[in-house]
């Protein structure tokens, strides 16, 4: 079926509601390993999977999808270390389930890839943040707030610009849990950020 641009977004928005997502940083720090799918999917490493099955796969790509029936599993290359890679792959993968493909061809990858978009860079996300530093967001900033690369972020920001934007309920709803009254505002929250000291 053909599907719009604000039909992936949709899709994408669901499941990101099905979360518990709670905090303007809630999205950066989700791990897409442990997404909650509603039972659509089952998400494995590669090497989990050859050692439950006590062999070597004859390749190793950074992820792909295997269906058995009605369930389908997720199986990503735990040999990269790049939690964001991890993350876009995944989120591929989960695009591929949510948007019920059949095969595999260059329409199917491009809807994947929106859809992995739309799942880390939600674009009302976006929006708010943009509505309130009162300019756009830049990718350097973006990849404060998103489990995104910050080349994923650039191309994000450029697919956004310029094109018109319809708020959606469940847009407003993913917004509202992360930035609930009294959260800090996206400046402040961006100074904090630099300021915080994590560990990996």
């Amino acid at each position: 079926p053909l599907r719009t641009g604000s039909n992936i977004e949709a899709e994408a928005l669901s499941l990101l509601l099905k979360q518990k997502l709670a905090g303007r940083f809630a999205l950066y720090f989700l791990d897409f390993r442990h997404i909650v799918t509603g039972g659509r999917a089952l998400i494995s490493s590669i090497s989990e999977y050859e050692s439950s099955v006590g062999e070597k796969l004859p390749f190793r790509p950074e992820g792909f999808t295997v269906q058995k029936g009605n369930i389908s599993l997720i199986l990503y290359d735990d040999h990269i270390s790049n939690r964001l890679r991890q993350n876009w792959t995944i989120a591929h993968e989960l695009g591929h389930i949510f948007l019920s493909h059949t095969s595999d061809g260059k329409k199917q990858q491009n809807e994947a890839n929106r859809f992995a978009a739309a799942l880390l860079i939600p674009e009302a996300v976006v929006r708010f943040l943009d509505c309130s530093l009162g300019r756009d967001i830049l990718p350097e900033e973006m990849t404060r707030y998103f489990p995104a690369s910050f080349t994923a972020c650039s191309k994000r920001r450029a697919e956004l610009r310029g094109t018109d934007y319809f708020p959606t309920d469940a847009g407003a709803e993913l917004v509202k849990r992360l930035f609930s009254p009294g959260s800090a505002a996206p400046s402040e929250a961006l100074s904090d950020f630099e300021n915080a000291v994590f560990f990996k």
